[in-house]
């Protein structure tokens, strides 16, 4: 009886708990209210994000629907605008695909249009690119993200909070892609917001990202900067992950500039912090880039401890990046000791994983050519549209203003001169005609002045190609080629003279290995055999047998050259 009495009593007391909860979820609207109005916006957003989608997701959306209310009866319109806008974004993540996301976000974008919405419609826009971005639709993604931005930047508050928080996502959106220099003044109008946004954006990621920016850019002294502006806000925080982030982010920059005394502290709390909070990733990355150190400076037992920690979780990853840093640091180790034997194995490995690794940053880079081209298709297309639309909708408005000034002269003309209507209206025809005989004549002069422009511009560029191709051709044939970062200038100097080679290289033969590749590239060069062993350091039979390899790989016939091969990509 006793246990009954308690688990009744138990029961009661939940059901009163959940009772509590739910009037605070439902009470929220009114208590957003009485915050000073310029951190309103954000409590709302808070309080959906971090309150209201964590509850019953049956009753968001009529908690959603009563906030509107509510916001209505205060007269707080933009909050009212922001609850409907809650509402619909809500409905839009709950479809399966982000592309259905972003077709709801569209059509939410149409209905805000209908109420006269202007500033929401725009952020629909946002949200249905943002969506698309999720889908892999890079187009229309930048598309309406742009679109809202335009439209935000014309705004008349266009440096308020209200439209800052949606820069950053198209930051993101750009560093994704690859554009580093693109992505940073947007993640820096992002950071414009005042401290109490850090509820909805958080101040230490964005620090972060531009860091991250920079130190692609190898901007390595503004990376060091970023990085140390995220530690500090993720202090403020206490957010010890982002802490020891920033710190691994920071050191890793150091490592890269050689400057290991500087990198190792900070690379060992992000190895330390990492590894305690079962971040597992960040804690590899950071021990091999410390074994690395710790083998150029002698510390073999050190480098050794470091890999033991490690070992596990690198060959369970499978991952191409860990495992060329892990067989590199193991062939050092080993050639090091005058262990020939080990060192000669772990140098097979390394030279199989870094053929992966610089496959799969190839592929990163031929991926990202074709989506950049294609997005950049895609909004010249739109704009040209847009501009001919606007082209369009002008010269017709301004056809509509000079025939009914015409009309009104007439007609001011006729009640004051009835006597001479007949010459009055002769002279009304001559004058619209000449109206547009002056507006042909005007428009033939720009178009023949821009035509004349644009000669000029193509003989001035042709001209200057001609001379920067000799001269990136000269530079080709002087080149050797025995280190990566040799490779690397080599083929951005050859994109410059024949520009596309490797992407349709990859489309007509996407098995080609590296080796292959730098192959043909020196074939299209039309150098002797000779001329290529010295450019890669190998033997004049090296070559010969790789070129044989290589007609049998490809199925060349016996009466095709790779030098044809070469010259019809």
């Amino acid at each position: 009886m006793f246990l009954i009495q308690i688990s009744v009593k138990a029961c009661y007391n939940l059901l009163l708990l959940l009772f509590i909860l739910g009037k605070a979820v439902f009470a929220q609207p009114g208590k957003i209210i009485t915050h000073p109005a310029e951190k309103q916006l954000v409590e709302v957003w808070d309080w959906y994000r971090n309150i209201l989608t964590k509850s019953d997701s049956a009753k968001v959306v009529d908690q959603l629907e009563e906030a509107e209310t509510i916001f209505a009866q205060h007269d707080k319109m933009l909050l009212r605008r922001q609850a409907w806008l809650l509402r619909q974004l809500y409905l839009a993540e709950r479809n399966p695909a982000p592309q259905e996301g972003a077709a709801s976000m569209l059509k939410a974008a149409a209905e805000a249009a209908e109420k006269g919405w202007s500033f929401t419609e725009a952020e629909c826009w946002h949200h249905a690119g943002t969506f698309y971005y999720k889908s892999g639709r890079y187009g229309p993604a930048f598309e309406y993200l742009q679109k809202a931005q335009r439209f935000f930047e014309t705004a008349e508050n266009k440096n308020s909070p209200v439209v800052l928080r949606y820069t950053g996502m198209l930051g993101y959106s750009y560093y994704n892609f690859g554009e580093y220099e693109q992505a940073i003044p947007y993640f820096k109008r992002t950071i414009e917001l005042p401290d109490y946004w850090n509820k909805v954006v958080y101040f230490p990621g964005v620090y972060n990202a531009i860091g991250l920016c920079y130190r692609a850019l190898m901007k390595y002294d503004s990376a060091a900067t970023w990085f140390n502006r995220s530690y500090d806000a993720a202090y403020k925080v206490k957010d010890s992950f982002y802490m020891a982030l920033a710190n691994g982010n920071l050191g890793y920059t150091y490592f890269l500039q050689h400057d290991y005394d500087k990198a190792v502290p900070l690379m060992e709390t992000d190895y330390i912090v990492s590894t305690r909070s079962g971040e597992q990733g960040s804690a590899v990355n950071a021990a091999i880039a410390l074994t690395t150190i710790a083998i150029k400076k002698g510390e073999f037992v050190q480098a050794e401890n470091y890999m033991q920690q490690c070992r596990q979780f690198v060959y369970a990853s499978g991952d191409a990046n860990l495992l060329k840093g892990w067989y590199e640091n193991l062939y050092l180790i080993n050639k090091a000791k005058q262990d020939y034997k080990k060192a000669g194995l772990y140098s097979d490995s390394l030279l199989m994983y870094k053929d992966s690794v610089e496959e799969l940053h190839n592929k990163k880079i031929y991926n990202q050519t074709v989506l950049k081209v294609e997005a950049e298709k895609y909004m010249t297309a739109v704009t040209r549209l847009e501009n001919e639309r606007k082209q369009q909708l002008l010269l017709r408005n301004s056809l509509l203003v000079g025939v009914l000034l015409l009309g009104i002269i007439a007609i001011l003309w006729a009640n004051r001169q009835l006597i001479r209507r007949s010459k009055e209206k002769e002279l009304a025809k001559q004058q619209l005609s000449y109206a547009k005989q002056e507006l042909l004549s005007y428009t033939q002069m720009l178009k023949e002045k821009n035509d004349l422009l644009e000669q000029l511009r193509n003989e001035i560029d042709t001209a200057q190609q001609g001379n920067n191709r000799i001269e990136n051709i000269n530079q080709l044939l002087a080149a050797t080629i025995l280190t990566d970062d040799d490779w690397k200038k080599f083929r951005e100097l050859f994109e410059k003279v024949y520009a596309g080679f490797f992407i349709r290289l990859k489309e007509k033969m996407p098995d080609l290995s590296p080796a292959d590749t730098r192959l043909l590239a020196l074939t299209k060069l039309k150098l002797p055999a000779k001329d290529m062993a010295a450019m890669l350091g190998v033997s004049y039979d090296s070559i010969k047998k790789a070129r044989q390899r290589l007609r049998k790989k490809i199925n060349l016939p016996e009466e095709g050259g790779l030098e044809e091969l070469a010259e019809m990509i």
